[in-house]
């Protein structure tokens, strides 16, 4: 037997020997979904939940928009491949089976609904995972002496209706809207916040191929207009924009975290209900947990973890309001229902446990005001109960589910709406704001 042949059978042999697990990696999980999410947040959860079993040698692995990373944990190699081509890309590999988790930086959409009914309710909490917020940062060249701008004249740019800067204030510069795609998520919140709802890109309009080129246009280009998630915007000239009755704003990390920002959106995951997949479980609560919401701060987004916030009482409120934003802080947790109906929506449950540890946490006993809106109403008398009922749907989960007391509540009917367009009015608006002292 030659050299060549007595090395081929000891190698046979070692590799009989050995067990599977040390031969083959094992797919823990597969993401697909958002560009937003997929490109370094969803990396950093895996990479921090694999470390939070005890994973060794966790590496990653990227090639364009796909990342894997992988990891020894309790003798085997696994790895968690994420595809990362934009929100609709998710939802499709939820519908083919190729993936087990969505991700998205936007909500699900009717038509994704109603292709994935056979789940189950994809809007239900068990499917539904909101893992953070992002806001769209409105930007333009440096050089741009424009500093705010309304929605209305937003959609007036995008419609092809303002041409030139110098109709806004400007200087005799043609505008140069920029757009993303039409598969991005990205695309979908601004066009759902802008207009509405989805629409074509005008002629005139742009359409860039993600978030690294708008920058780079808006940077270098002297007309040019965009927007970019909030992580994205760190140096670019931000403009403040102005929604309902608000002061125009810059977004902040405090804004965001309020959604009070006419741009805010949620980031999530979706899964499939109808399937146990105990490694998927096990991932969404890490990412809900402290140590998964503080990476999605890490990676430049902002996540779920009340904050105390110091709010500059508006002028035109009503004096027991301006009382309490001069006595009180506000809490970045704002209470929203689903749909604009009388039940919390998924981020809203999953808050009253988010606020529980808050309170417990808190180094002295802190007394609580729910601060109740309603969305536009013919009739005022209407609106003010409106708004009450909603704070008091609030008061009595802490209080049966979470067993907190000492709960104030203050109804303000539609006073200081967030949102004008019929489509964006009834969530935004309808909201209960939480209040410390």
């Amino acid at each position: 037997m030659g050299a060549f042949t007595q090395l081929g059978v000891a190698l046979l042999m070692v590799l009989v020997a050995l067990p599977v697990t040390a031969l083959e990696t094992q797919t823990l999980f597969r993401l697909t979904g958002s560009n937003t999410i997929g490109a370094e947040l969803g990396p950093a959860l895996v990479r921090g939940y694999l470390e939070s079993l005890g994973g060794r040698r966790i590496d990653q692995r990227s090639a364009g928009e796909q990342h894997w990373i992988t990891a020894e944990l309790s003798g085997r190699r696994v790895q968690v491949p994420i595809i990362a081509r934009g929100s609709s890309t998710g939802f499709k590999a939820l519908d083919t089976g190729s993936a087990d988790i969505g991700m998205a930086s936007r909500r699900i959409k009717p038509a994704e609904i109603n292709r994935l009914a056979r789940f189950g309710d994809m809007t239900g909490v068990a499917a539904e995972h909101v893992i953070g917020l992002d806001a769209l940062v409105v930007s333009v060249h440096p050089m741009n002496s424009v500093q705010q701008l309304t929605i209305e004249q937003l959609q007036r740019i995008y419609r092809g209706e303002i041409r030139n800067w110098r109709e806004l204030g400007g200087a005799d510069q043609p505008v140069y809207p920029l757009h993303r795609d039409i598969e991005s998520g990205t695309r979908a919140t601004f066009d759902s916040e802008i207009f509405g709802g989805s629409r074509q890109a005008e002629p005139h309009v742009y359409e860039v191929s993600g978030n690294a080129e708008t920058r780079e246009l808006v940077m270098s280009r002297p007309g040019a207009i965009g927007y970019l998630p909030f992580a994205d915007a760190t140096g670019v000239k931000k403009v403040a924009i102005k929604a309902g009755q608000l002061a125009a704003v810059v977004p902040d990390r405090g804004i965001v975290a309020t959604e009070d920002f006419p741009l805010t959106r949620r980031l999530y995951l979706y899964r499939n209900p109808a399937q146990y997949h105990p490694q998927v479980e096990d991932f969404l609560r890490y990412v809900e947990s402290a140590a998964g919401q503080a990476l999605v701060a890490d990676t430049g987004f902002i996540n779920l973890s009340p904050v105390a916030l110091e709010i500059t009482p508006y002028p035109n409120a009503p004096g027991d309001y301006q009382a309490l934003m001069r006595e009180a802080q506000r809490l970045s947790i704002s209470f929203r229902f689903a749909d604009g109906s009388a039940e919390l929506d998924n981020r809203a449950l999953k808050d009253l446990r988010r606020l529980e540890d808050y309170l417990q946490q808190a180094e002295r006993e802190l007394e609580l005001t729910l601060v109740g809106f309603s969305d536009h109403g013919s009739n005022s008398n209407i609106t003010d109960l409106i708004s009450r009922f909603r704070a008091l749907k609030v008061r009595g989960a802490l209080l049966r589910e979470h067993s907190i007391s000492n709960i104030n509540v203050m109804a303000l009917g539609a006073f200081a709406p967030l949102a004008a367009n019929a489509g964006q009015a009834p969530f935004k608006n309808s909201r209960v704001e939480v209040w410390i002292r």
